[in-house]
């Protein structure tokens, strides 16, 4: 089996939520690059393979609509799964970001058990 750990994208410009989903993941043995902005999170795209992307809808300058619309675009990260996490939460939102190309959706605050349980399935599938 492999031991390697997971990586994965985490684009959030706050840190508290960078810290929460860091730390959330390193309990199992995932590796994680953090992202403050979508500019960032592409050049993080353009050198590394990700596991999975897990973007905050509200960033600055370019929002997480945009970064997964561009992801989505470029052929060799078009199935990369990407999870959408938003402290906005409405249900036109949620229907917007899986109509945009997201896998899941997470409102802030995240449900620990619920985020983990569809990170797996996702990256799974």
């Amino acid at each position: 089996m492999n031991n390697k750990p997971l990586q994965i994208l985490i684009v959030e410009d706050e840190p508290d939520g960078q810290e929460l989903v860091s730390r959330l993941l390193a309990q199992f043995n995932v590796h994680v690059d953090v992202a403050g902005n979508a500019e960032e999170a592409w050049n993080f795209l353009q050198s590394n393979t990700y596991a999975a992307a897990i973007i905050d809808l509200a960033l600055p300058e370019r929002d997480g609509f945009e970064l997964v619309t561009a992801i989505r675009g470029q052929s060799d990260l078009n199935d990369l799964p990407c999870l959408a996490m938003t402290a906005f939460h409405t249900p036109e939102l949620k229907q917007r970001a899986i109509n945009d190309g997201f896998n899941a959706y997470f409102p802030k605050p995240l449900d620990r058990t619920r985020f983990l349980g569809e990170l797996g399935r996702i990256m799974v599938d």
